[in-house]
């Protein structure tokens, strides 16, 4: 749309952005700036004037010295709530606008500045145009950026607040997503992408997913209303201080202990005090009670040292303890193993009938759970093709093309089998090119599947050692690493968690 210098405004003392517009519409610059200087939003790059000197055209900005989110985007990957906040202040900016009666008609990552302290400022409102200024002449073109345009206006529909939230979506998908979602090779085959085509969101599920694919709704009508969208993005971006221990609510268990008397009649329930002697007698016989039970659990223990119950797991019955200890005394204790199988049990023996397996004694086995068996791991080992920067990212399973060679270090290990929270890692081929990459994208993200490396974990598992693989850029061309700084070069997504080892 123009060049833009760094100039000073002598008259106030500040130095601004000077736009040089690459147009002779002076008419239709004047109109634009009226519109875009009604605007009134701390999300906004202002207007400040236009200037016409030798012919050209230049508009008088507010400086702002901050990438773009298509320069942030490039350097490092972006966090749900990060970019929840991004398209919250984007908003802000739709909304000021859209009540001026003006549509933005370009919303997209490189007109939306990111300043250091996390503040949005949307800018480029040139080809903005205002809904109700009848002065300005369609010519039949569409004016604004293919790959963010909404469906309708191919229809030719006039742009409208619900295409400018359309882009806003599609800007929110590219900064999640690391990809913007209808980017083909060519404009026809963009468009044909945002007409029949459904993006699929990868490295993010839950609310956000679901709010960025409701913007992204083909029925302009069934599309996310700028308050349906507020509501949505400013849950997220609240911050909830957690309350201090004193400011929780809990609830505080009474510190007295209550007996629980005997069922009692009519006549007990009056407005009378019990007396102490009631109370002394309910506790009384409930120690009776307690003593009764630990007598007959010491007199009942199966696994006295010299018995053939202990030894053997044999059932012990109530029978007298002289015959008890006579047949103890006097039957080997090979003998005693067997059961017998011709003798039934009364119903009296079966009624005593104690487990020795609930109590063991020191010098026996102690019960072991079975041992969860091993996973099945794959080493995951990146390769380079001598002289490019082309990396390839093999397992066993997939083994690297020819011409490229192991690098010193191991990525680490997928799981060999699939299992709850792992999802397929594939080897990917881009289209007409040497490069290659990794996906968790059954599709290779539209490129060439090589085939399945092994599983991925999808969030960090609490039983076993693992670290993060990051997929990563240098000269353009893909490669993988276990570093979130991509090893100094530019980051672009965290696939997942591999298990730690050589």
């Amino acid at each position: 749309m123009g060049v833009v210098w760094l100039a000073e405004d002598r008259v106030i003392g500040r130095q601004v952005a000077l736009k040089e517009l690459r147009t002779t519409e002076n008419e239709r610059v004047l109109r634009e700036a009226r519109t875009a200087g009604r605007l009134n939003s701390p999300n906004v790059v202002g207007i400040y004037d236009v200037i016409v000197e030798h012919g050209v055209t230049y508009l008088v900005m507010e400086l702002v010295e901050a990438p773009t989110l298509a320069t942030v985007m490039a350097r490092r990957a972006l966090g749900e709530d990060e970019v929840a906040d991004i398209g919250l202040q984007t908003l802000n900016a739709l909304e000021a606008a859209h009540a001026a009666g003006i549509v933005h008609r370009d919303v997209k990552p490189s007109n939306i500045m990111v300043l250091p302290d996390g503040r949005v400022k949307l800018a480029d409102f040139g080809i903005a145009r205002a809904m109700d200024d009848p002065g300005l002449t369609a010519t039949g073109g569409i004016m604004g950026s293919p790959g963010y345009m909404a469906p309708e206006l191919f229809a030719g529909k006039p742009p409208s607040p619900a295409s400018d939230l359309w882009a806003l979506g599609a800007t929110m998908f590219h900064a999640i997503e690391g990809r913007a979602p209808f980017q083909r090779d060519t404009t026809a085959a963009t468009m044909h992408a945002i007409m029949y085509e459904e993006p699929v969101l990868q490295r993010t599920y839950g609310p956000l997913a679901d709010t960025i694919m409701a913007l992204l709704t083909q029925d302009d009508t069934h599309r996310l209303t700028a308050s349906q969208l507020r509501e949505r993005l400013g849950d997220r971006t609240k911050v909830v201080r957690p309350p201090t221990p004193s400011e929780q609510t809990v609830v505080i268990e009474p510190v007295t202990t209550y007996v629980t008397p005997p069922p009692a009649t009519i006549a007990d329930w009056d407005d009378k005090p019990r007396s102490r002697k009631k109370i002394a007698i309910f506790a009384g016989a409930a120690a009776a009670v307690v003593v009764i039970a630990l007598a007959a659990v010491f007199t009942f223990r199966p696994d006295t040292p010299g018995t053939a119950a202990a030894q053997q797991g044999a059932n012990v019955s109530d029978a007298p303890s002289s015959a008890a200890s006579s047949t103890s005394s006097s039957a080997p204790s090979s003998s005693s193993a067997a059961p017998s199988s011709s003798a039934a049990p009364s119903s009296s023996q079966v009624s005593s009938v104690v487990k020795p397996t609930q109590v063991t004694q020191p010098g026996q086995p102690q019960p072991t759970t079975q041992p969860k068996p091993p996973r099945e791991t794959l080493v995951l080992k990146r390769y380079i093709k001598n002289g490019t920067p082309f990396h390839f990212t093999g397992t066993p399973r997939v083994g690297a093309p020819a011409g490229f060679t192991p690098e010193a270090h191991t990525l680490g290990k997928l799981l060999a089998n699939p299992e709850p929270g792992a999802v397929p890692l594939y080897a990917c081929r881009l289209n007409n090119s040497e490069d290659h990459m990794t996906s968790t994208s059954s599709t290779c993200e539209g490129q060439t599947v090589i085939g399945t490396l092994g599983y991925i974990f999808k969030a960090k598992p609490n039983d076993v050692p693992t670290h993060p693989l990051h997929r990563c850029l240098f000269q353009g061309a893909h490669f993988d690493s276990p570093h979130a700084n991509c090893e100094g070069q530019t980051p672009e997504f965290q696939f997942g968690w591999v298990l730690t080892g050589p």
